[in-house]
């Protein structure tokens, strides 16, 4: 049991990881969110979690940190900290494995907790002056002013999802909403380099896409983040891109294309693109020319939305033709 629980938390926080990964059964990998991995290669992820006896451990081969799951939680994401160890300890694991018995009895109920600490009480993006350091970050990665009212400020993102907090983490919030306008999760963007780039808190059991109460046609754009969702019209975004499998009932009936990030030699978007391909769905696959990573990198480089849409429009495959394509394009970047 105590083996299901901790890969139960890790699967969890994985949507924080970047690169997180199933290796196989009991090992897992990740970017070390401990020093930020590779400052200089993005694709480099040297975290892992491994299984020893009937616990999960964690340790990053390149700054060497290593831990417990709990004493990894804890540092990471406190709030899920303390669920784990009750949940570890009402299934009565002994003193042995690798949690802490907790002194009292904490429940934590995200739904309760959040109709205290209305995300809503936070600044909005249009509300602050251009030289902020919130605003400024909007004003150069160049998101449409029409999200400026939807997206908030948090001068202490910690304090917000966990309560308290030892030092200030500013970021931009990104509230997701389910088709009704109910808040249903929200990420927060880092504006200091934190090692954590997105943090993500979900409110609800409802599968979170962002973009949900903003579609208007048949045809829907799927992007792995939020942001580059924004520049094209009737896009949603998954929070993570192992999450295009948990398809929210409303979008099920609709014409989903996926636009992965232009990362060819990204062994886990290659992976990614495949199993999409396998199941039969629309993909977009980036042609030769495209130099930059993803949609926001094009905005900030000349092109506009409606030259990008264009471009995914003509490079969307299916089934085996799919495949193919994506194989030479991997192929192409070696």
């Amino acid at each position: 049991m105590s083996i299901y629980i901790d890969k139960k938390y890790i699967n969890l926080i994985s949507v924080n990881l970047e690169k997180f990964k199933w290796k196989n059964e009991t090992l897992a990998n990740c970017r070390c969110p401990i020093c930020g991995d590779s400052s200089k290669s993005k694709i480099k992820a040297r975290g892992y979690f491994y299984c020893k006896g009937n616990d999960f451990f964690y340790r990053c081969h390149n700054c060497n940190y290593g831990t417990n799951l709990y004493t990894f939680l804890e540092k990471i994401i406190p709030s899920l900290c303390r669920e784990y160890a009750l949940e570890r300890w009402k299934n009565g694991e002994n003193g042995n494995s690798n949690y802490k018995k907790p002194q009292i009895e904490i429940k934590f109920n995200t739904e309760d907790k959040f109709k205290k600490n209305q995300i809503s009480n936070y600044p909005k993006v249009s509300s602050l002056d251009n030289d902020h350091i919130c605003k400024k970050y909007v004003l150069e990665r160049r998101i449409p002013e029409k999200y400026y009212d939807l997206l908030l400020y948090a001068e202490n993102f910690s304090e917000l999802i966990y309560g308290e907090s030892k030092k200030k983490d500013p970021r931009l919030i990104i509230p997701v909403y389910d088709e009704l306008g109910d808040l249903i999760s929200f990420q927060g963007r880092t504006l200091n380099n934190s090692s954590i780039k997105y943090l993500t808190q979900h409110v609800s059991q409802k599968i979170a896409w962002f973009g949900m109460n903003n579609i208007s046609s048949n045809r829907i754009f799927v992007f792995e983040g939020p942001i580059d969702a924004m520049f094209i019209e009737n896009s949603v975004a998954t929070l993570g891109m192992g999450n295009w499998k948990k398809v929210p009932e409303i979008l099920k009936n609709k014409e989903l294309v996926f636009v992965m990030d232009n990362e060819p030699r990204n062994k886990e978007v290659i992976e990614t693109m495949l199993q999409i391909s396998n199941n039969n769905g629309m993909i977009c696959v980036w042609p030769e020319n495209i130099k930059y990573k993803d949609i926001n990198d094009m905005i900030l480089n000349g092109y506009d939305s409606n030259k990008i849409k264009n471009i995914i429009d003509k490079n969307v495959y299916q089934g085996a033709e799919a495949i193919f394509k994506i194989l030479n394009w991997r192929k192409c970047h070696v």
